[in-house]
């Protein structure tokens, strides 16, 4: 198949050339609070079905029991929102209870001369399978992704014989073990990183950063205390695309959501606009987001490099403080937890995606105000600890992706046969297909020799067939 080599010895197959039961749906059923457990598609995960991931269907266990989950069923996600999981699959064992499966999930039952789940299971995340999946995945009206049972029968797979499928899954389990352990590892590295960065900010409200003064110093205030102004932009006309160089922009909130200022976050103010250079953008500004989600509402980033003929937009404010207040520790101020919580909880609006913070709620958030000099002490220390947790990022991110690497590397020695030695004492795989063909063979001449039944023949409902009926008519 293409680029892929595979040992003598091998064959290609259809995934339908290796069924030993036909694929079957699963079947919608209406959720409710109390009822008969079905999988939600969220547990079908690499590792395997989790059956934690379930919620209650309105259907009875008979009503469930033709869709119940059994230990070697593997189960592939037949329709999903996401490109990237279409056609995901995992394999049921050790099944700790009776629980169904959706209609948005299908049941693949091997043969099992043909082929083990495990090694189905393995092969099933390598790049050969994606590709084909991917390919051949359909969209829906609801832009969602789908696949049938004609395009999961038709993926292709290098079958080894069933001896040698045993020791490719044994080999492969002895390095993905470890692997796995690693990017469980790695992944939660990267899941701290934002909690330490967090860490690091409230020390900016703190007062626990080295070096620094006695907390007595310190005072409790206002954000209206420390700010001279809040500048706002408006909204003006714009277009869809970026501004070129030589046109003027104006940011998009997503500018400021991330905790660094995105100079290319920007749309195209529209030719012939009246612009108020006092809303230009200019390095060293402090912008908070006035409107974004629940979670990035107030969002605050201190300018660094800015392209000019940038504007401010009606969602974006300019804080401007007041002489002797240090950007850099006021920056971090407005990003520890503490004052984000405060935000959160002033932030207005009905909608979760679209939230807001008034400049005179954000002028009320309470703040602990030391000194300039230790502004500068707490300014320069937190920069010095984030730069070294993002040292720390960038030297785990790129881990996790190698690990990635890694695992494709290893399946993909796996389907070209390069991952285990060839015994030529196995049963060629050839001969375990010819049984299975000549097993269906057998069977559906029985299903054709087997005498049907004659069929009832309903009742004609001619006239000439109708008993006669006799009127009678009154006098």
């Amino acid at each position: 198949m293409g680029e892929w080599e595979i040992p003598a010895g091998w064959v290609w197959v259809r995934l339908a050339d290796v069924l030993g039961e036909p694929l079957f749906n699963g079947r919608s059923v209406r959720t409710t609070a109390d009822g008969f457990p079905f999988l939600r598609l969220t547990a079908l995960k690499r590792g395997g079905v989790d059956f934690s991931e379930q919620k209650n269907g309105a259907w009875t266990k008979d009503e469930a029991s033709p869709f119940l989950v059994s230990d070697g069923d593997f189960l592939v996600s037949r329709a999903n929102g996401s490109h990237n999981l279409i056609g995901q699959g995992a394999l049921a064992r050790r099944v700790p209870y009776p629980v169904a499966f959706p209609s948005s999930m299908i049941r693949v039952r091997l043969h099992p001369e043909a082929m083990i789940p495990d090694y189905l299971a393995n092969i099933w995340d390598s790049l050969l399978v994606r590709l084909q999946i991917e390919k051949a995945a359909r969209t829906t009206v609801h832009r969602a992704y789908t696949i049938s049972h004609n395009i999961l029968a038709d993926i292709r797979i290098p079958l080894p014989p069933i001896a040698e499928q045993r020791r490719i899954v044994e080999e492969l389990q002895n390095h993905l073990t470890r692997l796995d352990a690693g990017q469980c590892s790695l992944q939660r590295g990267i899941s701290l990183i934002p909690e330490f960065r967090s860490a690091v900010r409230n020390t900016a409200i703190s007062g626990r950063v080295p070096s620094t003064a006695t907390l007595s110093h310190w005072r409790w205030g206002n954000l209206g205390d420390i700010i001279a102004r809040i500048e706002t932009g408006r909204s003006l006309p714009r277009e869809r695309r970026p501004a070129e160089e030589h046109e003027w922009g104006i940011i998009k909130s997503s500018a400021m959501t991330w905790g660094n200022f995105d100079n290319d976050q920007h749309k195209a103010v529209q030719a012939g606009t009246n612009i108020d250079p006092r809303h230009e953008i200019n390095p060293n500004d402090i912008l908070v987001s006035r409107a974004n989600t629940a979670v990035h509402v107030g969002a605050s980033v201190l300018v660094g490099e800015c392209r000019p003929r940038l504007l401010l937009s009606d969602k974006s404010l300019r804080l401007v403080p007041k002489e002797g207040i240090e950007k850099t520790w006021l920056i971090h101020v407005l990003s520890s937890p503490y004052v984000r919580r405060q935000i959160s909880s002033m932030a207005t609006g009905t909608l979760v995606s679209m939230r807001n913070i008034t400049q005179r709620n954000l002028l009320r958030i309470k703040i602990p105000i030391p000194s300039r000099e230790e502004q500068l002490a707490i300014g320069n220390a937190i920069k010095s600890d984030l730069n070294r947790i993002d040292r720390l990022a960038e030297q785990i991110e790129p881990l996790y992706f190698q690990s990635e690497h890694l695992r494709e590397s290893l399946l993909t020695r796996a389907i070209e046969g390069q991952l285990v030695r060839q015994d030529p004492a196995d049963e060629p795989v050839s001969a375990a297909l010819a049984r299975i063909r000549a097993e269906r063979e057998a069977q559906g001449r029985r299903r054709q020799s087997t005498p049907r039944r004659p069929r009832r023949r309903a009742p004609s409902s001619s006239p000439l067939s109708r008993p006669p009926v006799q009127l009678e008519f009154e006098l």
